[in-house]
């Protein structure tokens, strides 16, 4: 299969793992980006003066409109966005009347939502994206969220919102105001660890990867490995699209491509013309050249490294935390685990910690419209999702399953959650899984894991997995014992991820030039790696990326973080 149908299976053991959707992908498919702190001040919206029970239920109930983009496939029949299981369901437990102004196909949202901006014609609260979030706030349309967010909040919300130290909060504020609520999302997910054939390290006598230097002396060691006729065994697995961007092996050399990084005099640069780049790339130059890497590598997709690893021919390879899941078939079979995987967090080429690159920007945000009549009900809206998140696997015909699973009140397949009309989702699920997970499996009390139906659902996986249902083989290496999940704690406990520092909106040379300049940057990563290109074709490439734009972006960037301070 393509790398994007490993992807794609992959996401959907995910799937199949999280029936509160606690941990999903945001929605809606925006390119990343955030709002610019540089736009024009706008007035708060007057303090609401009256008393409000958040708890309460509105009797009479109140109405709240808003926009919505429509995928079929989340209704039962007989079901619309218009009306709904989760809409009457709001109405009974909060007394609020979901009214969608207007509702088009989910891939028409946003074309549709700036015909709604540009007649001021706009809904009580909606979904966006940071690009029209700026131009909401610079035309004055939407509501200073400030007050209201510490008023009317809970605290697990604040808590929940918060929890990658308020990075993603920031970024819905313009000059110090609140002006939106992100759609958040885990940044900590991207993380990139380094998957080991632990067997063959055994057998060969060669230490676990706790320095790029052990990386590299495995590499070689494996390169030189008996597949038994299978075919030549490969130290690294590279695919068509890590070759461009080895994220995992170069972060081991604290070079972080495609991120803002701090330089010595506290300025912002672009990491990807670093020299700290050009160091690693020559690195994985010579192991190309020595045979360590497949020499197709630059045209073969992940299912080929897969083959590699069902074959024996390979046994190194950096990746996220769900990679066990595309193993599963490669490493099981016939219902035995035939291979020994450990998971290793990124090491250092020196005496700095190794850290694993992550970003907290966010694709789309929730505004409130200026003029909106209850803002606070918004946040009863917020408060009750994030209920529904922290709230546990609800029971088969519980009530409250509804806002999971839709009328059927039961798992059937469907992302029903969907429909709920504002919808955030938890940042540090796996840091908490990887906390509390092998302990819970130690004591068999998941008491510390109750409150989510995803980490209930591994725990329970993994306790199926030990009692020797190899179906689960793939949980045992995210959520088990030295998982994934415990090298996202540990990363966070050791304060290893690197964030990226830029997290605004895209400059206007970035609009302009940016596609460009990414395109080149792959095609030289990719040229260097394979050896058609000198390592010194580098130093050429971080000249012309300054012609090109990257010296103006890189003024816009450092504009933007000076007006962030």
């Amino acid at each position: 299969m393509s790398l994007s149908k490993t992807k794609r299976f992959a996401l959907s053991c995910m799937v199949a793992l999280l029936p509160a959707m606690a941990a999903c992908s945001g929605t809606n498919g925006d390119k990343q980006g955030q709002n610019d702190a540089t736009s024009k001040p706008v007035e708060s919206a007057p303090a609401v003066e009256e008393k409000i029970d958040m708890n309460s239920k509105y009797d009479p109930p109140i109405t709240l409109t808003t926009f919505r983009g429509n995928v079929p496939e989340y209704f039962y029949p007989e079901e619309t966005m218009d009306k709904n299981a989760i809409y009457d369901a709001y109405e009974r437990d909060l007394g609020i009347t979901l009214k969608n102004n207007w509702v088009v196909d989910s891939k028409e949202y946003h074309s549709k939502l700036k015909i709604s901006i540009a007649a001021n014609d706009l809904a009580d609260f909606f979904l966006v994206s940071a690009e029209d979030l700026t131009t909401l706030v610079e035309s004055d349309m939407v509501m200073d969220l400030t007050e209201a967010y510490e008023k009317y909040a809970d605290e697990k919300t604040k808590k929940m919102l918060t929890s990658d130290g308020g990075k993603q909060m920031k970024s819905a504020t313009f000059n110090g105001k609140l002006m939106a609520i992100p759609q958040t999302n885990s940044p900590f997910n991207s993380a990139e660890m380094v998957w080991v054939r632990k067997d063959w390290l055994k057998e060969m006598n060669l230490p676990e990867p706790k320095t790029m230097q052990d990386v590299l002396a495995i590499s070689e060691a494996f390169a030189t490995r008996d597949s038994g006729g299978k075919g030549k065994v490969f130290g690294l697995g590279l695919n068509k699209e890590t070759i461009s961007q080895p994220l995992g092996f170069l972060n081991g050399y604290h070079a972080y491509p495609g991120q803002w990084v701090k330089d010595s005099s506290g300025k912002l640069v672009y990491g990807s013309v670093q020299p700290e780049v050009k160091t690693a790339l020559k690195q994985l130059q010579d192991l190309y050249k020595a045979g360590q890497i497949d020499p197709e590598a630059a045209v073969n997709d992940d299912a080929r490294n897969v083959e590699y690893i069902a074959n024996d021919r390979l046994g190194l390879i950096f990746g996220q935390f769900w990679y066990s899941a595309a193993l599963q078939d490669a490493v099981v079979k016939d219902n035995k685990v035939t291979q020994d995987w450990g998971v290793y967090m990124i090491p250092s080429i020196d005496d700095k910690p190794g850290m694993t690159q992550v970003s907290a920007t966010v694709n789309s945000f929730y505004v409130i419209n200026k003029n909106a009549k209850n803002p606070e009900a918004v946040f009863k809206l917020l408060n009750h999702w994030v209920g529904v998140l922290t709230g546990g696997l609800p029971a088969e015909g519980e009530p409250r399953a509804v806002y999971s699973f839709g009328k059927e009140l039961k798992e059937t397949g469907k992302e029903v959650w969907a429909v709920n009309p504002l919808v955030v989702l938890l940042q540090d699920l796996y840091i908490q899984g990887g906390e509390h997970i092998t302990e819970a499996l130690k004591t068999n009390d998941p008491s510390a894991i109750e409150w989510s139906g995803d980490l209930k659902n591994r725990y329970e996986q993994l306790k199926k997995y030990e009692a020797g249902d190899t179906t689960f083989w793939l949980q045992s290496k995210i959520a088990g014992e030295e998982g994934a999940f415990t090298r996202m704690y540990e990363y966070f406990k050791e304060d290893r991820y690197h964030f990226n520092e830029f997290y605004g909106t895209a400059t206007p040379t970035m609009i302009e030039r940016d596609e460009l300049l990414k395109t080149k940057e792959k095609e030289m990563f990719a040229k260097i790696i394979i050896g058609s290109a000198s390592i010194d074709e580098f130093d050429k490439f971080v000249e012309e990326w300054n012609k090109l734009g990257g010296e103006k972006i890189t003024e816009e960037v450092n504009d933007w973080y000076a007006n962030m301070q």
